[in-house]
């Protein structure tokens, strides 16, 4: 990539910062609801359809880690910065600063056509964050002069001191916040275990530090994978599902809304398709059906999440409720049609469409208005979603 152009992209975004410019504050169009993406996720189009913008991160990691983690062909950069323009669901920020992308060709494309903002430096101003963070720096590229292996990785391997740094930012912030105890059992196993301590960081990061820090102030999405994962390594994120979204609620919601495989051009053919505030809807009564069936605690599977996911949208409850209670209103109150016909105005108020004024048809309305209005509220919009397209 150019270095002129890099360096020049760098220079402009460094005046930003100390003009004290917030990254959320520089991006137009940002539509809710916004969603930030913690980390690769094999769910990455299902939500993207089915949030206003998703906040992108850039690494500068090699190509093939940007396509199996992000599951994104390179080959599709075209389409998908022609999307982008097109919706603006999609907002790509730097993780680090523009000259770090130099060796990374593959997203030329994405800086040069996009430019995507860094994101803002929490506390460049905050002198105490500023010497915990040199402090930090140095304790870990202590820990890496004692290891062979880090040291390759460090001096030679050009993503890895990219890395690295990454891990010393996230070793400072968990100190700075008060998360000692995380930020101890990753310096303990830096040496001993530096696989189990690198995957540890990151998790640790990104569920209990990232939601404090983000500029942008967007939902919190994390696979339940990721949360599992806290989990087994014995990181409390105090984190209850009232307080997530679930990105596997949108690979579920994707494959009963479009024929295609999940890709951008399945992401197209919902926008194409279907009301926008119908998906938000939809998806956010999805993610409430899967709180509320299991209570407030984190489920531990992303297949237990299926299991749920089919028993809510294939329940048939209010509507056969609604057939029961048609036939409980006409047998106790035979002339009910009489009496709505000549008051539109209360159906109206009650939410009913007045199409005529046959007994039929306002019992029909009648009986299902009662009926969803007895059910859960996301039983009632996933109810309405799929009989208004066909599902």
């Amino acid at each position: 990539m150019d270095s002129g152009f890099l360096e020049e992209y760098e220079r402009r975004e460094f005046e930003a910062f100390e003009r004290n410019e917030n990254v959320s504050e520089r991006i137009d169009e940002l539509k809710p609801p916004i969603f930030n993406i913690t980390g690769p996720c094999s769910s990455i189009w299902s939500q993207i359809a089915f949030s206003g913008t998703v906040i992108f991160p850039l690494h500068p990691l090699r190509q093939e880690t940007f396509e199996s983690g992000w599951h994104i062909s390179t080959t599709e950069f075209p389409d998908l910065i022609q999307f982008v323009k097109e919706t603006k669901k999609i907002q790509f920020v730097l993780t680090a600063p523009p000259t770090a992308y130099k060796e990374f060709d593959y997203l030329e494309p994405i800086l040069t056509e996009l430019k995507p903002p860094m994101y803002t430096q929490i506390g460049r101003e905050n002198q105490e964050l500023r010497d915990l963070a040199s402090k930090c720096n140095s304790e870990i590229n202590y820990l890496i002069s004692l290891s062979p292996s880090w040291k390759f990785r460090a001096q030679f391997i050009s993503t890895q001191r990219h890395i690295i740094n990454d891990y010393i930012n996230c070793y400072t912030m968990l100190r700075y916040l008060g998360f000692k105890e995380i930020a101890d059992t990753f310096v303990d196993n830096f040496l001993a275990d530096p696989k189990f301590s690198e995957i540890y960081i990151a998790t640790a990061f990104d569920l209990l530090v990232h939601p404090l820090i983000d500029p942008f102030k967007a939902n919190l999405s994390f696979c339940i994978d990721k949360i599992q994962k806290a989990k087994e390594m014995g990181i409390n994120t105090h984190l209850s599902s009232k307080d997530a979204s679930f990105p596997e609620v949108g690979s579920y919601l994707m494959t009963k809304c479009t024929p295609y495989p999940e890709s951008l051009h399945a992401c197209r053919n919902l926008i194409d398709d279907y009301q926008e505030n119908d998906l938000f809807e939809v998806y956010a009564a999805l993610n409430n059906a899967i709180i509320d069936k299991n209570d407030t605690s984190i489920l531990q599977r992303t297949d237990e999440i299926k299991v749920i996911l089919d028993n809510v949208w294939n329940d048939t409850t209010i509507k056969s409720n609604a057939t029961a209670y048609y036939y409980g209103i006409n047998i106790t109150c035979g002339v009910i049609g009489y009496c709505l016909k000549d008051a539109p105005g209360l159906l109206v108020s009650l939410g009913l469409k007045v199409l005529d004024c046959s007994k039929s048809k306002y019992l029909d309305q009648f009986s299902e208005l009662i009926s969803k209005r007895t059910a859960s509220p996301y039983m009632a919009t996933i109810y309405d979603f799929k009989k208004e397209y066909g599902r």
